[in-house]
């Protein structure tokens, strides 16, 4: 740490323990963290009336999917609601309006990719809108926290340094770690995982994921501007060289095949869309792939690479900064070496990277002041995104650790073998550990070692479900978790580090926080249905189940998610749950009771074919509104006691 950021972070605890100089601006929601899960967080937050404060350490937001440009959605298709659906929408419509599609990148049909520009610029307006819901969102950029103040077992206030500017404490009633390496988590005092341990007693030698500089590479049809070729072969070149050619050479295999790929194969697994790109790309037509004309650096550089079965990325990258800019430093030189590769050995030598991103601007790894590299790299260095893709962060030690047998999941079904009543979100994606994945690196404490490691990689076998537990720390109040930092084993993290199901648990985060804030209670007492319904109000699923006559814009569709959750009432069928179909009396009476609610007796046992009114379920009820003779319909009952459930007394 240098001088001027010793004084600062000085500064800042004394700003914190006088209760601030100045007065702390208070929010009711501070996200600190503006990837996917943040942003979701925070736009969740607005639109539900909270002051929301949005703190970021970098100058981008969106996280992974923006700032790290992996910009090619890790989606599965199940798991598209919520304010993924929207991102997913509004980038649809955008490139739409080019002329342009989406399904750019992973050899299939319905994929989906956007310039991480574009998907930052989606972010904004989400974030802009939200704000006229009730609520509003501050925005901090080159932010990062340094401290934390609590009072008992409450965090009430973080303090942070400010790139450029004075220190800033912000208080609030509830704080969401939403940093990619959960930074926030060790300031609060709150437990927490890193590799297999859990803190204070961290093995630093411990492993966790590889991450990856991703760079966003274009094709210059006009030539290729000087500056931008690699004019030389890098430090390490040579070494590098073999696990290049493992991955993609000019005479490789075409997808599906073996290793090595050929370039078509590779440029059309993180194909982008190019608006100034005249030919058509389309994923599931191999005959388009050569056609990419933009795409992710992102296959054969992760960083360090050592393969599963060997020691690879260590736990000091989450709790050491010095080498946390170290590891970032390769893993930037990594993919600078691949780009010289891709340059000459592939022969794409009118490819370099994509200057219309945006991404010049302070980096993580502060190359520029690395002496290893050449000032003549610059002009391509500033279009490098700011951060690398980080896949394993510090996860909180919460109500609950999910793991590997929680998401074990029945392929016949696409569904988890484990239900959660109080679901948050829904995932999709497989256990994918990068790196190392040694027995003696998992975690036996939760069961998991290598003999329950995957053999094998399938891209989905159904959906589960992420539970509110696993959120909320097991002692900390004032605190929620978003995205990587859930309270998770290490395989599951695996799972839950993707894009899509990060903005829906981002959502979740956020959706939770503004009610403790509005209710002015911790975040554990908060009762998950009011949750869960405010998630329906955004359209975000948290059922397994899905019915072809209750599509989530039904009036009975988030009745019938509270049903299949808790058991209220059984469905028709797999595929039908008769949302229109009368209510039986003895139905009534199952569904009242497993709902907490009392019903007649006689209800219970009324002969078969006995119908309720609707009036008598509303009196039933004490206080329903349904009015008129006529047979109470199953969507209709559900509807109200959802109604009833959450209404405050």
């Amino acid at each position: 740490m240098k001088g001027w950021e010793r004084l600062a972070w000085a500064l800042c605890c004394i700003l914190l323990v006088s209760g601030g100089a100045w007065g702390a601006p208070r929010y009711d929601v501070v996200v600190v963290g503006a990837g996917a899960g943040g942003c979701a967080a925070a736009i969740q937050g607005a639109r539900m009336g909270a002051r929301v404060a949005l703190v970021e350490e970098s100058s981008w937001i969106g996280g992974q999917m923006t700032g790290a440009a992996v910009s090619t959605m890790d989606d599965q298709g199940r798991n598209r609601s919520g304010i993924y659906r929207e991102l997913l929408d509004r980038v649809r419509e955008h490139y739409a309006r080019l002329g342009r599609g989406i399904s750019t990148c992973y050899w299939g049909a319905d994929t989906a990719a956007f310039e991480p520009r574009v998907g930052q610029q989606v972010l904004t307006d989400l974030l802009r809108e939200a704000q006229g819901s009730g609520g509003s969102v501050d925005l901090f950029l080159r932010t990062r926290p340094v401290a934390a103040a609590r009072e008992g077992d409450r965090l009430v206030a973080v303090s942070f340094l400010r790139e450029g500017l004075f220190p800033l404490e912000l208080s609030g009633k509830v704080f969401v770690d939403a940093t990619e390496c959960g930074d926030l988590i060790p300031l609060t005092g709150a437990r927490y995982r890193a590799g297999n341990r859990i803190s204070p007693n961290l093995d630093l030698e411990a492993n966790i994921q590889d991450l990856t500089q991703v760079a966003v590479v274009r094709r210059y049809p006009e030539g290729l501007p000087r500056e931008l070729r690699v004019p030389a072969d890098p430090p390490g070149y040579r070494e590098a060289l073999p696990r290049f050619r493992k991955v993609v050479t000019r005479d490789g295999n075409r997808w599906p095949g073996k290793y090595p790929f050929d370039i078509p194969s590779h440029n059309a697994y993180r194909g982008l869309p190019d608006p100034a790109n005249p030919l058509p790309v389309s994923a599931d037509v191999p005959d388009t792939w050569g056609n990419v004309t933009k795409t992710g650096i992102n296959w054969a550089n992760d960083y360090p690479a050592n393969g599963g079965e060997k020691p690879g990325l260590s736990v000091r990258y989450l709790e050491d900064r010095a080498t946390r800019r170290e590891v970032d430093r390769l893993a930037l030189l990594r993919t600078l070496q691949f780009l010289r590769y891709f340059q000459t050995e592939l022969g794409l030598e009118d490819w370099s990277v994509d200057r219309d991103q945006g991404f010049s601007g302070p980096s993580a790894s502060r190359w520029e002041s690395w002496k290893v590299l050449s000032p003549d790299l610059a002009p391509i260095l500033e279009s490098f995104p700011p951060f690398p893709y980080v896949r394993e962060s510090r996860r909180i030690l919460g109500l609950l650790t999910l793991t590997a047998s929680d998401i074990r999941r029945d392929r016949s079904t696409g569904k988890a073998l484990k239900r959660f009543p109080h679901a948050f979100a829904l995932g999709e994606y497989p256990i994918d550990i990068h790196g190392s994945h040694l027995d003696r690196y998992l975690e036996h404490d939760l069961g998991e070692g290598a003999d329950t490691f995957p053999k094998t990689w399938v891209p989905s076998e159904g959906v589960f479900q992420v539970p509110f537990e696993v959120f909320v720390p097991e002692r900390v109040d004032g605190l929620v978790a978003a995205e990587k930092n859930l309270s998770v084993s290490r395989m599951v993290n695996g799972a839950i580090r993707l894009q899509p199901i990060a903005l829906l648990t981002g959502q979740a985060a956020g959706a939770l926080a503004a009610l403790a804030a509005r209710e002015g209670v911790p975040p554990r007492a908060v009762d998950p249905l009011k949750v869960q319904v405010a998630l329906w109000q955004g359209r975000s699923h948290l059922s397994m189940d899905r019915f072809d006559d209750v599509p989530d814009e039904s009036p009975w569709w988030p009745g019938v998610e509270a049903a299949t959750l808790y058991g209220w009432l059984a469905p028709f069928s797999d595929r039908s749950f008769a949302p229109l179909l009368p209510l039986s009396a003895r139905q009534a009476a199952g569904l009242l009771a497993a709902a907490g609610f009392e019903a007649p007796e006689a209800w219970s046992a009324a002969p078969s074919g006995t119908w309720v009114s609707r009036e008598e379920f509303s009196r039933v009820l004490e206080g329903g509104a349904l009015r008129g003779p006529e047979s109470v319909t199953r969507g209709e009952a559900l509807r109200e006691v959802l109604r009833r459930r959450t209404t405050n007394p």
